[in-house]
């Protein structure tokens, strides 16, 4: 399975998404992160600690080593705000393109037009990702949900991520968020990027219904 995570919009949890994707997919099967974020994101967080559960190669060594991942997973790390061409690329060379949508106005705006890009190459191989969802009262992630809904787009995680200071202490100390022992939030945290990856596995048929 060849899974890319993609936005046009930074500050998504983008990075973080691979990274839990890759440590859950990595308990069932090798599992190969593609860090092709320009500023190697994926490849720093790693180096701040004793390295991830599974490989990390950049996208210059990506096709040679996920020749050995024919048994496993591959998982891409995208560069924020692609281009058309490329976006296009990574939308048609994979199983499943997950996009991390922050429930913000101008997160939404990014969402907004990396879905049109979708409907353009005609790709429904995608799910919409909820992340940095912030504590009730707040219900900004329910609105984004409403919003989606309204439009009769239905390929979105039922599981949302957690705003939470326990994945900023991931990044530090070079770890998944599972590994964070100094952190009461962080078995929460790991539990809902385990949620998603279940949601993956179960292989839930992704429907998308366009419109226009």
């Amino acid at each position: 399975m060849i899974i890319t995570v993609a936005s046009y919009k930074g500050g998504v949890a983008k990075t973080t998404t691979a990274i839990h994707l890759a440590t859950y997919l990595q308990k069932l099967a090798p599992t190969l992160l593609i860090d092709g974020d320009v500023i190697r994101a994926a490849t720093q967080w790693a180096q701040r600690g004793a390295g991830f559960p599974f490989r990390v190669v950049d996208e210059t060594q990506g096709i040679k080593a996920a020749r050995e991942y024919t048994n496993g997973h591959v998982i891409i790390d995208t560069e924020a705000n692609p281009s058309r061409v490329d976006f296009r690329e990574v939308a048609e060379g994979c199983d499943l393109l997950v996009i991390p949508a922050v429930p913000e106005t101008t997160a939404t705006d990014g969402l907004i037009y990396t879905l049109k890009n979708l409907r353009e190459i005609g790709s429904d191989r995608y799910r919409i990702l909820i992340t940095k969802v912030r504590p009730k009262p707040n219900r900004d992630a329910e609105k984004l949900r409403a919003e989606l809904a309204k439009a009769e787009i239905n390929a979105v995680f039922a599981t949302e991520i957690p705003n939470l200071i326990a994945f900023d202490k991931a990044s530090s100390q070079g770890v998944p968020v599972c590994d964070v022992k100094d952190d009461d939030n962080a078995p929460r945290a790991w539990a809902a990027y385990e949620a998603a990856g279940k949601e993956i596995c179960n292989g839930r048929k992704i429907q998308i219904r366009r419109t226009g």
